[in-house]
């Protein structure tokens, strides 16, 4: 407890310590939008990489569930780009992938499943989310250390409390009340220390955003198809088999199947998607429209 101050050098020693111990090392970061949680995150992924041996770049950030299990499962029957041991993997919107409000998905708790029986993977997991607390509690769980960003630069880093008699590891009510007190968490219980990191450089920055702008906007594509499919009725299933069956025996376009039982074409596309998504067929290219 107390003020204690360590390097982004110094937190990914300590993470890698306890990696090459067959410990896991999952970690989340949350604060407010733009004060820096993938600046931070990335920051500490590249100096554990330096450390570990792994070849990290931006490619390691993620927002889709699917690729991350991907890279973490060594149980599934594909190995396929399931990456190597110590490798530092960074989910950049966990609320993406593990929003308490979709505790009941399927998808979601076979993720946690996995995520729960990866540990000889020794993986370095670090996520961000605006709200540490809006995570499912399953998966929050199973995090080692929460890291705060009060503002650019700073981190606070807390960790769970070893107490076999505690049914809340994070001591969320008192510590809640100890920062209220002091206006900082320095004597909270779970306070672990606090790290300073700079922001990127103009290349770093560039990096990011690119690979941001594409993989993310193919994740949150992927995640809507994901709710859609979910909700869809017997009806609305047997629907898109049917026009996915018209256009790729029959022949017919988008805009014909559109004419022939009064649907909009738009709503055509949006169901043979979803039935190709279903069947595993993938999204065909260049239909006919």
């Amino acid at each position: 407890m107390g003020r204690e101050q360590v390097s982004v050098d110094k937190f990914a020693k300590l993470i890698f310590q306890l990696l090459k111990s067959d410990r896991d090392v999952n970690m989340a970061v949350g604060g407010m939008t733009g004060e820096g949680k993938s600046t931070f995150s990335a920051k500490v992924q590249k100096a554990y990489a330096k450390i570990s041996g792994d070849e990290w770049t931006f490619d390691r950030m993620t927002w889709s569930r699917a690729e991350l299990m991907k890279w973490i499962d060594w149980e599934g029957e594909d190995k396929k780009g399931q990456l190597p041991q110590y490798s530092a993997i960074l989910p950049d919107e966990l609320f993406l992938m593990f929003y308490s409000r979709n505790w009941y998905e399927k998808e979601q708790i076979d993720a946690i499943a996995t995520f729960n029986m990866c540990r000889d993977q020794h993986l370095f997991l670090a996520g961000n989310v605006p709200n540490f607390w809006g995570l499912d509690s399953a998966f929050r769980d199973r995090m080692r250390f929460y890291a705060f960003i009060p503002k650019r630069g700073v981190a606070w880093i807390f960790q769970q409390e070893t107490n076999p008699f505690c049914k809340d590891q994070w001591n969320v009510t008192e510590n809640m009340k100890i920062f209220r007190k002091f206006n900082h968490p320095y004597n909270c219980p779970n306070f672990l220390f606090e790290v300073s990191f700079e922001d990127w450089d103009d290349v770093e920055k560039k990096d990011y955003l690119a690979i941001r702008n594409s993989k993310r906007v193919e994740a949150v594509e992927l995640s809507r198809e994901n709710r859609e499919l979910n909700n869809m009725s017997d009806k609305d299933a047997k629907l898109g088999h049917l026009l996915l069956l018209l256009q790729d025996k029959a022949g017919l376009t988008q805009r014909e199947l559109s004419g022939l039982i009064n649907i909009s074409r738009p709503t055509i596309v949006k169901y043979i998607r979803l039935a190709r998504r279903e069947l595993g067929l993938g999204v065909k290219k260049g239909a006919r429209t």
